[in-house]
């Protein structure tokens, strides 16, 4: 990944070239938002891509998605943010509510279409937020291994969620901290180890996601079943991931 940051607020990606197939898309570093408050972003793709939002664990960096980054997607733009007080994104003053309407004012600085928001872990609670604080911005979100607090501190805020979700974990959780509204991914192989370490896969999953979107079920009688989502991936599929990419 380039190491090469600039200061282009409002500005679209520089990733202008043809898709090629052969190789990975451009990746580069920028930041966005005005002196004091800005997020520092990691980024890949170009600016045709459907736009993937990486969100990375508390404590962490967008760094956590460089794997991913670099394996690259000429169908997403893959934004990978240092969270706000993280990495070398300036801090926000007041909790996840807060944090959340600070990205999102960032993010929509550059993309203005709608995001797909993957999280890892206790990621999950700002995600929520940010789907909450602002619907039609986000398109869906891909939970993460979230842990069973992170399940448990989500769980009321999820319900209130339009959006399609996945939730995607290393086991079959435990039948008590189900997440309304989404269905159980389980990732054969990954175990306790995190995610973001199974690059081929979680890029798998963005792809999958996206073409939910893209192509969505027609609305149904019962309330929520007009949404998809991803339930399982067989162990052929962890094997020999797809080469959509």
């Amino acid at each position: 990944m380039s190491s090469t940051a600039s200061s282009g607020a409002g500005e679209p990606t520089p990733g202008q070239q043809a898709a090629d197939p052969w190789t990975a898309p451009p990746a580069f570093r920028r930041y966005l938002g005005d002196p004091g408050a800005q997020v520092h972003l990691h980024e890949a793709g170009t600016s045709e891509g459907a736009p993937v939002v990486l969100l990375h664990r508390d404590g962490g960096t967008g760094e956590a998605w460089a794997d991913l980054m670099g394996l690259g997607s000429w169908s997403a733009r893959l934004l990978a943010p240092d969270l706000p007080g993280c990495g070398l994104s300036d801090p926000v003053e007041g909790g996840v509510e807060e944090r959340a309407s600070h990205l999102l004012d960032a993010l929509r600085r550059s993309e203005p279409r709608g995001l797909l928001l993957v999280a890892e872990g206790d990621a999950a609670c700002l995600a929520v937020e940010m789907a909450l604080t602002e619907p039609g911005a986000v398109a869906g979100l891909v939970l993460l291994s979230p842990v069973e607090r992170t399940a448990c501190d989500v769980l009321e805020r999820l319900r209130q969620v339009t959006v399609p979700v996945w939730a995607a974990v290393g086991e079959r959780p435990d039948h008590s901290v189900e997440l309304p509204g989404a269905r159980w991914l389980v990732l054969p192989g990954v175990g306790d180890e995190p995610v973001t370490e199974h690059a081929d896969l979680v890029l798998d999953l963005v792809h999958g996601a996206l073409a939910e979107l893209v192509h969505p079920v027609p609305e149904q009688a019962e309330p929520q079943a007009g949404r998809r989502y991803i339930t399982w991936v067989s162990s052929e599929a962890w094997v020999n991931p797809s080469l959509s990419r």
